[in-house]
């Protein structure tokens, strides 16, 4: 009852999630039986079938996004997780393999095969644009332009240069700040709690922190990460 979203795997089946009967109903392309079905906790909504919205699905597993999750996990408050499901799509009957916790409401999720994906873990130097980036301890420094204060900052392991900034109350200060690891896993966050000021800079990227100093005081940054 109540079918909703609707994923293909590679051996010619659909798989239907059924919000109401919170269930997974797996069927069979071209003669439209029905061959399966499988309870699941609790009221479904979307599914992701591998590569299940691609011409060449991968099939094997199914990920039931579910909206709620009723005591399944340790209680953690009024806030719930939702339950996400992971199901196992090939034989004769669909088996559950494992219950996962995620933020609500999960929609439209992909699984892929991770040789499929290739992503960057260093920003490299040399494709970095930004002239204000900085890579040198001498390259460092504060300027000034009227009101505004110009800072270009480094981070390495485990320190910053400049590592001390002294500003007029009322200046507005903006901090070009490159962390210059070209190591995997390098990555170094920034923190000015007086400001609410708190970023992450991955290897080899430049994050620019812009606030005006409208406190007195001395006020101290760090590493964060």
């Amino acid at each position: 009852l109540g079918p909703l979203h609707t994923q293909f795997d590679d051996q010619g089946y659909a798989c239907t999630s059924l919000f109401v009967e919170s269930a997974v109903a797996k069927w069979k392309l071209g003669t439209w039986e029905v061959v399966d079905k499988i309870p699941i906790s609790y009221n479904i909504g979307h599914l992701s079938v591998a590569g299940g919205d691609t011409m060449h699905p991968d099939g094997k597993y199914l990920v039931a996004l579910n909206k709620l999750s009723h005591g399944r996990h340790m209680n953690v408050g009024p806030s719930q997780p939702e339950s996400s499901q992971l199901i196992g799509i090939t034989g004769e009957k669909m088996k559950l393999l494992y219950d996962a916790f995620t933020e609500p409401e999960p929609h439209y999720a992909q699984m892929i095969k991770t040789e499929k994906l290739k992503p960057v873990e260093v920003y490299p130097k040399e494709e970095m644009k930004n002239t204000n980036a900085v890579w040198d301890v001498k390259d460092t420094g504060i300027t000034r332009d009227g009101n505004n204060v110009l800072v270009k900052m480094i981070a390495v392991r485990s320190s910053f240069e400049p590592n001390k900034i002294e500003v007029t109350q009322g200046e507005h200060v903006t901090i070009y700040l490159t962390n210059i690891e070209q190591t995997t896993d390098e990555l170094h966050g920034f923190g000015l709690g007086e400001y609410n000021l708190n970023v992450v800079v991955d290897p080899g990227e430049l994050k620019v922190i812009d606030f005006v100093a409208d406190k007195t005081g001395v006020f101290p940054y760090y590493c964060t990460d």
